[in-house]
């Protein structure tokens, strides 16, 4: 009879204890395991116990193992808390994110690799000052409870195109005791004072890129969005009873969304003073909903600001409600550096509660160690030693953890590795026109092998890019971004708008001077034309600049003088190329017009035969054409000359001159055909 009341008696002091830590006893209290309802860590409990999708700190080892992923230095974390009746709750942990980078033993890589994590922690609810009496009132002496939970976690990430999935899994080691609980005839400690079992939770964090059903949105937008899954009690611990029933702790299951809304993105470029003000503030909402077996489902939100107040100084204000546990909670963090390579954290969480007046939290967080966020992940992508595989997958981890300053670096290397499906979308994470420069220069590519209908494709997307700005009041567009639109326009055939492009161009550079000049000359204005093929020209003097540039600038303005009969002045211009520039031309010369054999030293050889021609200087011009065909045999006019050689000595043994006037018509107008623009 002593025995079941001393029983009795402790079993009511535990369940009166759990009913007011679990504050909403119709829910889980007196459930074994309630003391691992409570929650950790001041961040998590400031934001009403809102955790699961953004668990990206030393208290992910409780609420969510995959998100230690997320924590970007190693974390050592600390809660402590007095509720009631000398009650005492107490929480430590520590996770190391990503611990090495240098194993080469494939398992080893794949426990403790850079995609790996884990840590571990400990949680202790404890209270004392319970009388122990005989069923006759005698004191026996004073007992307490204390129950206690040992977790190891461990978490990786796998990675693609679609998306960064982080899955986790936490073991833990239970235990409950009662000291001071004395038996009732030998009036010692119980043999089975300390109660031991085990249990498993799981969980995973996704952050989707491409995923199907997420593209419709732009990354700019997407990045910030996580969704967490979490199950407490997968394989479920529980207390052995006097009978050796075991009593389970009650499988919990939770899914929450989580989105870091980035301030600057959702104001106006225009508004530059509020950016600027903004900076790189940021303010998380989440949003989970938790079911439990016999309870009904429960709610829980909560928001947190990120604000900068001076030099990796950090404010972070919090807010929380939940429909399970209390009223609104109100929370406030600060970050701060104390050393090159450590950050302290200090968080602070006010609860409102119907069973405790002051409900105060405090934790206290150390990250040491070198970030490991996106210079982290930029200095892996550079890694000689890793596949393109590993690359991409690098680079996608730079760009998921926007924003930052690698982006666009990692964009650049992306767009090269990653199906073009992709490209706008990575372009328009990195803003400007980084996407429009991308298709030009896949333009140009598609030029150089000689594929003009998927170049004017290209083109014409880069031209969709450039305009709305182009048309704005006070256009953004620089100097290289004219060239490029001007460019596309002229891929395109839009030679009248590629002008009045390119003529805005603040400081005209050789190239530029070249496309207008181009531009002009097929829309059949000579002396604009000549003016800006002189001025590239002119400005090859000034720079000594031996690039195809030049070359092709002293063939586009010999070819407009002779379209103006200034005969005499398109032949010294040409002279003048035969003799100091070279005669082929680069590998990345703009392909207007292009020129199928890379070589222009045949063209201009070709044209001064066709000059003196001209010029009535028969002998002259076929000993130009011939000297085309004798030292140039193999480029396309040495050919064509070739095609025409025994009629041009025919002609000349009869000087039969009607019949030269007639062949140079001919080869002006084959010349002329295979010298336009694509």
């Amino acid at each position: 009879m002593m025995k079941k009341r001393k029983t009795v008696l402790c079993s009511i002091a535990l369940m009166l204890f759990v009913y007011n830590v679990s504050a909403k006893a119709e829910a889980d209290g007196g459930q074994a395991g309630s003391f691992l309802r409570y929650g950790v860590g001041a961040r998590a409990m400031g934001m009403g116990r809102a955790f699961v999708a953004f668990s990206d700190d030393a208290s992910a080892i409780y609420w969510n193992p995959a998100g230690m992923l997320g924590a970007k230095r190693n974390e050592l974390t600390s809660l402590y808390s007095n509720l009631y009746y000398d009650s005492r709750y107490a929480y430590m942990g520590f996770i190391m994110p990503r611990p090495s980078r240098h194993i080469s033993n494939k398992l080893g890589r794949f426990l403790f690799g850079p995609s790996a994590s884990f840590g571990f922690g400990w949680i202790g609810l404890s209270m004392s000052g319970f009388e122990q009496r005989t069923s006759t009132g005698l004191h026996l002496g004073n007992f307490g409870i204390s129950e206690d939970a040992f977790l190891a976690s461990w978490a990786r990430e796998e990675v693609g195109s679609w998306g960064i999935f982080r899955w986790g899994l936490t073991y833990k080691l239970v235990s409950q005791n009662f000291p001071g609980l004395m038996d009732n005839d030998a009036m010692s400690l119980a043999a089975h004072d300390r109660n031991w079992s085990s249990g498993l939770d799981a969980g995973f964090i996704f952050k989707p890129i491409h995923a199907p059903l997420f593209r419709v949105v732009s990354l700019r937008y997407l990045l910030p969005l996580q969704i967490g899954f979490s199950c407490h009690n997968l394989i479920q611990p529980g207390w052995y009873r006097d009978q050796g029933e075991k009593d389970p702790f009650p499988r919990v299951i939770r899914w929450g969304v989580g989105y870091r809304w980035i301030l600057k993105d959702w104001i106006p470029y225009s508004w530059e003073y509020i950016q600027s003000i903004v900076g790189s503030s940021s303010i998380l909402t989440v949003v989970d909903k938790e079911y439990m077996a016999n309870t009904s489902s429960s709610t829980y939100f909560g928001v947190e600001g990120r604000f900068l107040l001076f030099d990796r100084f950090h404010l972070f204000p919090r807010y929380g409600i939940n429909s399970h546990t209390e009223g609104p909670s109100y929370g406030l963090g600060l970050a701060f550096p104390f050393s090159s390579s450590a950050v302290m954290k200090l968080d602070y969480t006010y609860g409102t509660h119907d069973y405790l007046i002051d409900d105060n939290r405090f934790s206290l967080t150390v990250q040491m160690g070198h970030e490991k966020g996106a210079e982290y992940f930029t200095n892996l992508s550079d890694r000689v030693d890793i596949s393109e595989k590993d690359m991409k997958n690098y680079l996608l981890r730079v760009i998921a953890e926007y924003p930052n300053s690698y982006i666009n670096e990692a964009v650049g290397k992306l767009v090269k590795l990653e199906d073009s499906v992709y490209v706008r979308r990575y372009y328009s994470l990195t803003g400007g026109l980084g996407h429009a420069t991308w298709l030009m220069q896949d333009a140009r590519d598609l030029l150089k092998e000689g594929n003009v209908d998927k170049a004017k494709k290209k083109a014409m997307k880069a031209v969709e890019e450039y305009l709305p700005v182009f048309v704005q009041p006070e256009h953004t567009l620089n100097d290289n971004d004219l060239i490029n639109f001007g460019e596309a326009l002229i891929i395109t055939s839009q030679l009248e708008d590629a002008v009045t492009v390119l003529e805005e161009i603040q400081e005209p550079n050789l190239k530029s001077y070249y496309l207008l000049g181009t531009c002009h000359k097929s829309l059949e204005n000579p002396d604009d034309a000549i003016k800006a093929f002189g001025n590239a020209v002119k400005r090859y003097e000034q720079e000594q600049d031996l690039n195809s540039m030049v070359t092709l600038s002293l063939i586009g303005l010999g070819e407009t003088l002779m379209k103006k009969q200034q005969y005499q002045n398109a032949y010294t211009t040409l002279q003048s190329l035969l003799k100091g520039y070279p005669g082929r031309l680069d590998a990345d010369y703009p392909r207007y017009p292009i020129f199928k054999d890379n070589y222009v030293i045949d063209d201009a050889q070709f044209l001064l035969g066709l000059i003196n021609s001209r010029m009535q200087r028969y002998p002259e011009g076929i000993t130009d054409l011939m000297t085309t065909q004798k030292f140039f045999p193999e480029l396309d006019l040495g050919k064509t000359v070739e095609n025409k050689a025994d009629r041009i000595v025919q002609i000349l043994e009869e000087k039969n001159w009607s019949a030269m006037e007639d062949l140079i018509l001919q080869l002006s107008d084959l010349y002329d055909r295979s010298h336009q623009l694509p």
